[in-house]
């Protein structure tokens, strides 16, 4: 498949995302002390810097970084469909942040048959430069991930080869092997002040993503 342009409706989220983000929040917010943050909190300090999210819908739970905080209004940034559709953003900026707005977008679905297949291709149509991933199995989930680099051209948000720009998408399909269930996260960086230099540790925000995909873990709701 060919090189594709990123929907620009995402783009935009992301980018008001950043922006609201930047304007509200400092290095003392944190997710213990955001009330709204704190009520997905099922435990607290499960590992330095990280909580334990549990979502609403009762159908999975994954680590929540403490420095990230939910944003609750407006509804683009959270909303719940009884316990098969859930979508939750979390965002960081603060003045040790080099000029960056850090946010992850997380969507959990449910689906009465597997659409894993759809969802892979979207998410590769949508974010991944060459339709570009890898995969990793294990007995009760598959994840397909990867990165890219989201550029403007003009009016528009086309996706370059990491490997030659600095990545600042991380992308992920979590799928559970013993259900239709699954969980896409998206993990931007955007650089909102370019005089403060913008410098993206590559490497290491993508082992933090990945630290965030691989700690998904899929529940058995009763």
């Amino acid at each position: 498949m060919k090189k594709r342009t990123i929907i620009v409706s995402f783009v935009v989220l992301l980018t008001l995302a950043g922006f609201i983000a930047f304007k509200t929040m400092n290095k003392e917010a944190t997710a213990l002390n955001d009330s709204f943050t704190k009520e997905f909190i099922a435990e607290e300090w499960v590992e330095d810097e990280f909580h334990l999210f549990e979502s609403k819908t009762g159908q999975y739970r994954m680590l929540f970084p403490d420095q990230f905080q939910l944003i609750s209004d407006p509804p683009e940034f959270y909303g719940k469909q009884g316990d098969s559709y859930e979508h939750w953003v979390g965002q960081i900026s603060n003045d040790n942040s080099k000029g960056i707005a850090y946010s992850f977008k997380v969507t959990f679905k449910d689906e009465k048959v597997d659409l894993t297949e759809n969802q892979l291709y979207s998410m590769l149509n949508n974010h991944a430069y060459n339709d570009q991933y890898e995969t990793i199995n294990s007995s009760n989930k598959t994840i397909y991930h990867g990165s890219s680099s989201l550029f403007f051209e003009g009016p528009k948000a086309t996706i370059h080869n990491p490997n030659f720009n600095q990545a600042n998408i991380f992308f992920g399909l979590i799928s559970d092997e013993h259900s239709n269930k699954t969980v896409e996260i998206y993990y931007s960086l955007d650089c909102i002040e370019i005089e403060r230099g913008c410098e993206i540790n590559t490497q290491g925000e993508y082992e933090f993503a990945l630290k965030l995909m691989k700690s998904v873990e899929f529940l058995d709701k009763q």
